[in-house]
C-alpha cells in the first residue's frame, strides 16, 4: 500500500526534530551525504516507532537529488520535504 512520504536532506539533529514533530505516520527517506549520520538518525527515529529508510544523498549533485526523489517515490507520494542540508564551500 502506497503512503505519503517524507523526504529529508541532512541528517542532522534539526531536520530530525522537524521529522519527528511533522513525520509520524509516514514513511520518512532520510538523506545525507555521510551514510553515518541517515543510519544514526534512522536508528534512532526507527527506534522512536518512526518509519525511516536512509539513503546516501549528495544535495550538491543533481543526479543524486533525482535518485532520492525517485527512492521516495517507491513508497508513495511525496508530501513533504524537509531541506536540512546545506553546501559549504569549506
Amino acid at each position: 500500500m502506497k503512503q505519503q512520504v517524507m523526504l529529508v536532506t541532512g541528517a542532522g539533529q534539526i531536520s530530525m526534530a522537524i521529522a519527528r514533530r511533522m513525520g509520524y505516520g509516514m514513511k520518512i527517506v532520510m538523506g545525507d551525504k555521510n551514510m553515518d549520520n541517515a543510519n544514526n538518525i534512522a536508528t534512532i527515529m526507527n527506534n522512536a516507532g518512526f518509519d525511516v529508510v536512509s539513503v546516501r544523498m549528495d544535495l550538491s549533485f543533481r543526479e543524486s537529488i533525482l535518485q532520492f526523489i525517485s527512492k521516495g517515490q517507491e513508497y508513495g507520494d511525496i508530501t513533504m520535504l524537509i531541506n536540512g542540508a546545506g553546501v559549504s564551500p569549506s
